[in-house]
């Protein structure tokens, strides 16, 4: 009866190890304003099981009502321009110059090294956060 037991706990356990190492850790994000820009924010980069990145971001001090860009880079901790990237979204400035997003992409955690926030009027870089895994 003991032996019963006794498989019936290791296999619990041992599920509860496969399932703690399966699981994806979330990435977080701190955007620090380049070049003055005042441009500050945060991001939670959440992977799933099917292999996609949920990524939630709050942005404060942009310019009000203009459109901006996020832009992941694959080889660069600094958003290190003529790296390897990709776009994730493009979005506008509220009033008050705050953006929040969400959106989910079909790439690897792994691979994302740092995010750019762009300003798309003059194509420059307004903040950049490495993304800390």
């Amino acid at each position: 009866m003991r032996s019963h037991l006794a498989v019936a706990l290791l296999l619990a356990v041992s599920l509860v190890a496969s399932a703690a190492y399966a699981a994806p850790d979330k990435a977080n994000v701190t955007f620090e304003s380049l070049s003055a820009s005042g441009v500050v924010g945060e991001a939670t980069l959440d992977p799933t099981p099917a292999g996609e990145v949920r990524i939630h971001a709050s942005l404060k001090g942009l310019v009000p009502n203009a459109q901006y860009q996020a832009v992941v880079y694959e080889s660069s901790l600094t958003c290190g321009v003529g790296t390897p990237s990709f776009q994730l979204i493009e979005f506008t400035a509220n009033p008050a110059g705050i953006a929040t997003w969400n959106i989910k992409v079909d790439r690897d955690l792994s691979i994302m090294q740092s995010i750019g926030i762009l300003q798309v009027s003059t194509d420059q870089a307004v903040a950049c956060g490495a993304v800390e895994q």
